[in-house]
């Protein structure tokens, strides 16, 4: 797995291991040409996992990313490979589990969101969080959350959000969505 585009385009990420679903580039491609441009925006990546996502998000001139992972293991490897891409400065690593996170409220509000959890993660437990970030404040006005899912499974339908977009790839599922009012 790698950076595919921007600043830290090429440098490869280390992965947990093999029990592990990290995005494909083929995927992170898809998603980031529907997101457009990411300049300055400030980012919350949950489930982090390597961090990909927020540090695909940072090559692309994202201002800030907070990562949240509750695994020491991937922790580690979030660490390193926020080191190896140079984000330092830009990246805070939070060691805790995300719904503790969301339950503390928003210190800031986003504009880009991921939550990429494990698929042993119910379909209940995603709604719940999406549904924490409308109610915690965490999204801006024109902010965006992006979920990956299995794509056998149904989809969400959280208060206060809608689908802007989304596509299957291979057997996963990517879901961009916004505030009712908004467009992507």
């Amino acid at each position: 797995m790698r950076v595919t585009a921007g600043e830290a385009k090429g440098r490869r990420l280390k992965t947990v291991g093999m029990g592990t679903r990290p995005m494909t580039d083929r995927m992170k491609e898809a998603l980031f040409s529907s997101l457009g441009d990411v300049m300055g925006t400030t980012v919350l990546d949950l489930y982090a996992g390597s961090g990909a996502l927020g540090l695909e998000a940072l090559s692309r001139g994202a201002a800030t990313a907070t990562f949240v992972e509750s695994a020491r293991d991937a922790i580690l490897k979030l660490e390193e490979n926020v080191a190896v891409t140079g984000f330092g400065d830009r990246a805070r690593v939070l060691w805790a589990d995300v719904e503790s996170t969301l339950a503390q409220g928003a210190t800031e509000r986003l504009d880009l969101i991921f939550i990429d959890p494990p698929y042993s993660m119910s379909k209940t437990g995603v709604q719940e969080d999406l549904e924490e970030l409308v109610t915690g404040g965490f999204l801006t006005d024109d902010g965006r959350i992006v979920v990956h899912r299995p794509a056998r499974e149904s989809a969400l339908k959280p208060l206060g959000l809608q689908v802007v977009w989304e596509r299957a790839i291979g057997q996963s599922q990517l879901i961009i969505y916004s505030h009712e009012a908004n467009e992507p």
